[in-house]
């Protein structure tokens, strides 16, 4: 039915997981299409149909555009799946991703085309939207497309007195629809119900306002689809890398999104970087013998050069679309973290090493704790957010949302008129999370700065507990925080899905001088936050003898009650 996913799954076309995935989710939808209960159905006439009217179109230098079989794969899915209730298009989100140079503006340029003529719903006045952070990198798809318009009206009486091309705007004269190119401007983008939008390089976007613009704008728009199309990128606190994790779920089945459609090229190991047999993974576009000639040297170039370096991170992230940090000085990476991740297991009556750090007026305060169960170290946290500045810019600098983090119960946002942080919250907090697990405390770690408050209620409130300065220096930090990581690449540091601790932790870098180690911010003036993760290292710093000192007290219990002793 569809050529590309049948040579995907024979072997006939290297794929890597998430496309085979991607695959077999399509074969699965047409046995699922069978069944009354599943609303969706594969419509091969209304794909055969999409797939030659993007043929029709020249390519910008006037050659013949014949879709590779990634392409029409693309374009089959995206149009042939329809409801079954109203034959409206089945997909209203999708994201297709690849290596750079891989065809994305063709593309763009296509799947526009057939949005402004060939689709009929709405029968008038369908809004076609090139988006991208600049202008420039939006206006490459709508140049293609006014480029192929243009040719086409040369040699079709009926196309030139269909369509209107303009510098600014293609215009379909029949139906009232027009396409345009636009900058991620909110204000801009605010008047838009766009039926088919294309947004491009979506890994630059540090918040998701833009998209939820978008998708708010079609809302009354029951046959739209809002497309992201875009390389992987450096920064992994950006809305499409979260994107990208639930998308990667959804095609692992651990999640469901029927109505989003995911093309995912990639490397499925940076090992492959150095076999070119591999590179077709995420550069899809080498199908085509004579695009794979002239790119492939260009790309071994690249390799070369990253390798002599000692500097592949951008090579990987841009020629082979894998998602990488790009310091080189990161504390851990985003894949290793994500490893350890597991169910939040019950902590009831466990012992329990609790970390503060308190903040100044713009960061977080964040209390992280440290739970020894099985023999290994589970570890959480919750962060307090000052709006001093407003919360909105803070988000934006910061590059997490602290609204979503408090609906997750990962945060807590000041309430007071001032901004700042309330303490008396934050010991609130503490005193009512060990009291309501029943937590044996051993110790509550501290940064001193700025601790007094909590302090002095920590020894009238909870006299029982031992409150231990933490000396903030790599003299005390540097072995708690060599250990930790190793710790976490043995899988012997557990945790569940916080993502603000997830977000401080890929935040925190290495700060390095002649007594070794401790967590430091990207920069100085990087508004990246690493306040949980701190805390979290407090704790660690007493928490990493618990097995130890374990298993040297039941070895001396064990001594003590012995017939060896007691003689």
């Amino acid at each position: 039915m569809i050529k590309y996913v049948d040579d995907v799954l024979s072997g006939k076309i290297i794929a890597g997981k998430k496309i085979k995935q991607a695959c077999q989710r399509f074969k699965h939808d047409l046995e699922r299409s069978k069944n009354d209960d599943f609303p969706y159905y594969y419509d091969e006439k209304m794909a055969q149909k999409a797939c030659q009217f993007v043929q029709m179109l020249p390519l910008t230098d006037g050659g013949k555009f014949h879709l590779a079989e990634y392409q029409e794969w693309i374009v089959s899915e995206l149009y042939g799946w329809r409801v079954k209730e109203t034959g409206e298009r089945r997909y209203t989100q999708g994201m297709v991703s690849m290596a750079r140079k891989s065809g994305k503006t063709y593309l763009a340029a296509s799947l526009a085309a057939i949005g402004l003529m060939m689709e009929n719903k709405p029968a008038k006045n369908r809004q076609v939207l090139f988006v991208s952070n600049a202008l420039k990198q939006a206006k490459l798809g709508y140049d293609m497309l006014s480029s192929s318009l243009r040719q086409v009206q040369k040699t079709s009486r009926l196309v030139r007195h269909r369509v209107k091309v303009q510098k600014e705007r293609i215009t379909d004269l029949p139906t009232d629809s027009f396409a345009t190119a636009l900058a991620s401007d909110t204000n801009t983008l605010d008047g838009y119900a766009g039926t088919t939008i294309i947004l491009d390089e979506y890994a630059a976007a540090k918040d998701r306002k833009v998209y939820d613009v978008l998708k708010s704008g079609q809302a009354q728009e029951p046959n739209s689809l809002l497309l992201i199309i875009s390389t992987s990128g450096l920064d992994l606190n950006v809305p499409m890398y979260a994107e990208y994790k639930m998308l990667s779920d959804v095609l692992a089945g651990k999640k469901q999104a029927d109505r989003y459609f995911i093309a995912i090229w990639e490397l499925d190991d940076r090992k492959e970087v150095t076999n070119p047999k591999t590179w077709i993974k995420a550069n899809p576009i080498f199908e085509i013998p004579a695009i794979k000639k002239r790119m492939q040297p260009k790309i071994q170039d690249d390799v070369d050069l990253g390798i002599a370096q000692d500097d592949l991170v951008p090579v990987l992230t841009k020629n082979f679309n894998m998602w990488l940090q790009a310091a080189d000085n990161s504390y851990i990476s985003v894949n290793d973290w994500d490893k350890t991740l597991i169910d939040a297991p019950d902590t009831t009556g466990k012992d329990v090493y609790i970390g503060v750090d308190t903040s100044s007026t713009n960061d977080l305060t964040a209390v992280s704790w440290i739970v020894p169960i099985d023999g290994r170290f589970y570890v959480d946290s919750h962060s307090w957010v000052g709006t001093k500045y407003g919360l909105d810019r803070k988000i934006k600098l910061d590059g997490f949302n602290y609204r979503v983090g408090e609906k997750r119960g990962e945060c807590s946002i000041t309430t007071l008129d001032s901004g700042v942080i309330d303490l008396d919250d934050v010991f609130t907090y503490l005193q009512n999370v060990i009291r309501q697990n029943h937590w044996n405390v051993k110790a509550i770690c501290y940064d001193p700065w700025n601790f007094n408050n909590i302090l002095a209620k920590c020894e009238r409130e909870l006299p029982d507990i031992p409150l231990i300065e933490v000396r903030q220096g790599t003299l005390t930090l540097n072995v708690p925080t060599r250990e930790f990581r190793d710790n976490l690449f043995q899988k012997k540091i557990i945790h569940d899905d916080n993502q603000l601790l997830r977000y401080s932790m890929i935040n925190a870098r290495i700060k390095e001088d002649n007594n070794g180690w401790q967590l430091q911010k990207r920069s100085r003036n990087s508004n990246s936050r690493i306040d949980p993760a701190a805390a979290l290292m407090n704790a660690y710093v007493f928490a990493r003898t618990y097995f130890t000192d374990q298993e040297k007290s039941k070895t001396l219990n064990d001594f003590y009650s012995s017939p060896e002793f007691l003689q």
